[in-house]
């Protein structure tokens, strides 16, 4: 743990074990955003987080990330199909979000549920701090403390 100005940083691995499922504890009261583009992992994440805010493509990502406050964010690789045709894209896609985040030295928790792997790694490069969880590895339960437990 690291506390940081006003938010304490709190680094977190996810170690994908076999048929283990990793539980996210997400305090109540934190503000939690999720870029995903995917109807049914966004309907996912609001029966998870109902008070998440979700953008579904970069520059609502940009737009909202730049002039509102998160203390955790969940991050999609692929927001189109031209970002798992040409993984190597720098822009319009997670990896563009990812480098707006380390720019900018988001102090809170990353977690990159992308389950395209060289995007997912790819966006690691500019957040070492963040933890791969490919969406279907883990679950999110609202809790009064964040802890990362094995399910």
């Amino acid at each position: 743990m690291l506390l940081t100005g006003r938010y304490l940083l709190i680094q977190v691995t996810v170690v994908a074990l076999m048929d283990e499922t990793m539980i996210f504890k997400v305090p109540k009261s934190w503000p939690v955003f999720v870029l995903e583009d995917a109807g049914d992992r966004i309907a996912w994440f609001r029966r998870q987080i109902p008070h998440a805010v979700i953008a579904t493509s970069c520059d609502e990502a940009l737009r909202i990330l730049s002039t509102r406050e998160f203390k955790i964010v969940f991050l999609d690789h692929d927001l189109g199909f031209l970002d798992a045709a040409y993984p190597d894209r720098l822009h319009g896609n997670g990896k563009e979000v990812a480098r707006y985040l380390a720019r900018t030295a988001f102090p809170g928790v990353v977690v990159i549920h992308s389950k395209h792997e060289a995007g997912a790694n790819a966006m690691k490069v500019h957040l070492p701090q963040a933890s791969l969880a490919p969406f279907g590895t883990f679950e999110i339960e609202l809790s009064e403390i964040f802890a990362l437990e094995p399910r």
